[in-house]
């Protein structure tokens, strides 16, 4: 009985309907498998890159961002403003040995370049000096423009004076320890006016310079030649120090030859 159920089995198998039968298990099985290995790998390949779209768009907006502050910083630390225009308006000559005379106006701007006020002054001499103290703040601080009070250099203009006249003799401008023009009220005034009340003190000692966040303070004066009819514009940069920018020459003068 064993060997005839035997052989009908292996009939069974070897028959062509068996194998047909065996051959479309197989192949059910084949595409079971492949449908999911393929499956698998489309979601794999989905997922995987809907996470790189989502990981590259947060580093271009962290990108863009640190692009936009780094811009502003730049901008920051380039970044100067008018504090007052001179203009030259007569040159007159004196006896002889003695200096020609410089007749000036000096107009002081405030950040927006308004006028807020200005004064005819009669110097000897013909090489012209704005001297000031100024309080700058370190890089970062600026850089940042976190801090208000300490984004830009400080400048309490002092006096004018000439190549030939003494310093101590010249024309006062802002009143040391005062509040400047520009600063009629507010904790900015209120600031400034701490710091020049302190300025020596802070110029001269390097902690209390720290304690108060100032890089450095320092008298410093700007000075150029000045020929009738040029217009010169002081300013200030925000991370350094005063500068005397030559404009021109006013439109109902000429300045003459040199």
């Amino acid at each position: 009985m064993t060997r005839p159920q035997s052989r009908d089995l292996l009939s069974s198998v070897t028959s062509p309907i068996g194998l047909a039968a065996a051959a479309m298990r197989v192949s059910l099985i084949v595409v079971v498998l492949g449908g999911g290995i393929i499956g698998g790998l489309a979601w794999w390949t989905l997922d995987r890159e809907a996470t790189l779209r989502a990981e590259i768009s947060a580093l271009e907006t962290r990108m863009a961002t640190e692009i936009a502050a780094r811009e502003a910083t730049i901008e920051r630390l380039g970044r100067d403003r008018r504090i007052a225009r001179i203009e030259v308006l007569d040159r007159r000559e004196g006896l002889p040995g003695e200096d020609p005379t410089t007749v000036l106006r000096f107009i002081e701007l405030d950040d927006e370049g308004r006028e807020l006020g200005r004064r005819d002054m009669t110097l000897p001499g013909e090489i012209v000096h704005v001297d000031a103290w100024t309080a700058r703040f370190p890089t970062e601080t600026v850089g940042t423009g976190e801090d208000p009070l300490r984004d830009r250099t400080l400048v309490l203009l002092r006096r004018i004076y000439t190549d030939a006249m003494p310093p101590r003799t010249g024309v006062p401008l802002d009143t040391p320890g005062g509040v400047p023009d520009g600063y009629a009220a507010g904790e900015p005034a209120r600031f400034e006016q701490a710091v020049w009340k302190r300025f020596w003190t802070l110029a001269s000692d390097p902690q209390a310079a720290r304690d108060a966040g100032i890089r450095v303070a320092q008298g410093e004066a700007v000075y150029k030649p000045m020929q009738p009819g040029e217009i010169y514009e002081l300013r200030v940069e925000a991370l350094g120090g005063m500068t005397l920018v030559p404009l021109g020459v006013r439109a109902d003068a000429t300045a003459p030859d040199r």
